[in-house]
């Protein structure tokens, strides 16, 4: 399990199939790189990350991200000819990169402009004119090219292609003319578009609602989960001045291994909008009109009362936002049932499953559905609700063909993916579940019995099931009878795709 290198004279403990890069920076050696992603395959384009490799011939340049570890291998990270090459890289990447640093939005916290300082020659051979393009090119409303920045790092085409599945952007041109670019009469509209923006390592690919907002050494952080959807992804919460200016993606590898969906990356716009209630308000004649906390808390308070008093507490219903802390959602639960005394409370407006159904299924995580031998995904259209999920589903399905079950009335973003797709009439997924379990040979509407009988032999002990609502026309009960079935698989476990925020965790704090 361990392969023995030797990195600068130090024997480093690398592992199976990683690229010299990746121990070496384990390792505590920084190899500079443009191209090199650790979430995505190994290019070898920038040729940044040169170092010298023993071979049959000796010593040898060679790219670190594309050079895989060999036991009793040695590598040199720091000698005359490894630092002559990267000089060489940095000062062929500026020769038509413009330096306009104190401008641009990736200034003090751009690689190429720190790798410069750093690992660059110190002063420059070229003294003519640079290339100049007309800026920025909107690839969409969201993601802005400048193109004269670009190092043909292939970044956010291979992101695009690779992890999300969307080529929708490409290089197109030849040599110098070389640019990032898309489909004539076409937008970038990938769910995923501002993770390129995150990657990109130089200014070449903004977000709009971020460009010229802030300076990187201006902004206050904080990590935090975002509370789109229920995947719960893990962000850095970025501001200055009082307002939020953007959100980061953070690299947690259970949860959402860097990636943002483009709904939860600028949903800040949403805190920061005009229209967004800040105080509370209290309706007099036909209108709403701000009041104090104190006025507004009675007026609630007196309400409730008159309710109970004419109807009794049973006439009072309580629903709770499915975005609260667990905390929250407790103290929101207690409130009804123990100062109310109502036991009318839900958090899922209709759009998820029974309670008792949701808690009492044997619990499984992402990751146990990325590493399972299959999955069944009996929901909704993943890649529209849990986008996350979605590129972490599909990054099994590339890296080690997890066969994926599709059960759904319509098509989704994941029936490309899919070894199997099941498409039943509304109502009757619990014919094809069971089905599946070969406990029913009758109709099964628009499902072949070969199609049944290919999606059966994928079924093995450990099979993850992906289970929620495909929409708010499909019912909970038909949904519910089709867990209850493929609960009978051995060793099966349940992934609840609930769309909204916490809905989980309220559930488990009795919000149901």
């Amino acid at each position: 399990d361990v392969v023995n290198i030797v990195i600068d004279g130090r024997e480093v403990a690398a592992k199976p199939g990683e690229m010299v890069i990746a121990a070496a920076e384990r390792a505590g050696v920084y190899i500079p790189r443009f191209c090199w992603h650790p979430r995505m395959k190994p290019v070898g384009m920038c040729r940044m990350c040169l170092v010298q490799i023993k071979g049959p011939r000796g010593f040898q340049l060679q790219p670190s991200c594309f050079v895989p570890v060999a036991d009793g291998q040695e590598v040199v990270t720091d000698s005359p000819e490894v630092k002559k090459a990267q000089d060489g890289v940095l000062e062929f990447l500026l020769v038509n990169h413009p330096l306009d640093c104190p401008v641009c939005d990736k200034g003090g916290e751009c690689p190429l402009q720190d790798q410069t300082f750093a690992f660059g020659p110190g002063e420059t051979r070229f003294v003519e004119e640079k290339r100049h393009w007309e800026k920025p090119i909107p690839l969409s409303e969201l993601v802005l090219l400048d193109r004269e920045r670009c190092i043909q790092c292939a970044r956010c085409t291979r992101f695009a292609d690779e992890i999300a599945g969307d080529a929708q952007i490409a290089f197109v041109n030849r040599g110098e003319r070389t640019e990032v670019g898309i489909a004539e009469g076409h937008e970038f509209t990938s769910y995923f578009s501002g993770n390129t923006v995150q990657i990109c390592p130089v200014g070449a690919l903004t977000a709009s609602p971020y460009r010229f907002k802030a300076r990187p050494w201006d902004l206050e952080q904080v990590e935090s989960t975002c509370t789109v959807c229920a995947v719960g992804c893990r962000m850095a919460v970025q501001s200055s001045a009082n307002a939020l200016t953007r959100y980061l993606g953070i690299d947690s590898d259970p949860v959402n291994q860097g990636w943002l969906c483009d709904k939860g990356r600028f949903s800040f716009e949403a805190v920061n909008a005009d229209a967004r209630i800040t105080n509370p308000m209290i309706r007099k004649g036909d209108e709403l009109v701000e009041a104090s906390w104190g006025e507004a808390l009675a007026a609630v308070a007196g309400g409730l009362g008159r309710a109970a008093e004419l109807h009794g507490p049973a006439a009072i219903a309580v629903i709770g936002g499915s975005r609260l802390a667990n905390e929250d959602a407790y103290a929101w639960s207690k409130l009804a049932r123990s100062v109310i005394g109502t036991d009318n409370v839900d958090c899922q407006l209709g759009d998820g499953l029974p309670a008792d159904l949701v808690l009492g299924l044997p619990r499984a995580t992402i990751d146990d559905a990325c590493s399972a031998p299959a999955v069944i995904v009996l929901g909704p259209d993943i890649k529209e609700e849990l986008p996350v999920l979605y590129l972490r589903l599909k990054g099994a399905i590339d890296d080690r063909g997890l066969a994926l079950i599709e059960v759904a009335p319509q098509r989704t973003g994941l029936s490309r993916y899919a070894r199997a797709t099941l498409g039943y009439r509304p109502g009757e997924a619990a014919l094809v579940a069971a089905a599946l379990l070969g406990e029913s040979n009758g109709d099964v509407g628009p499902v072949s019995a070969a199609a049944i009988e290919a999606a059966r032999e994928l079924i093995q002990p450990g099979t993850v099931v992906i289970i929620g609502r495909p929409s708010m026309a499909e019912s909970e009960a038909s949904i519910a009878d089709a867990a209850r079935l493929l609960a009978r698989i051995p060793g099966v476990t349940f992934l609840p795709a609930l769309r909204r925020g916490n809905v989980h965790g309220a559930l488990d704090m009795g919000l149901a």
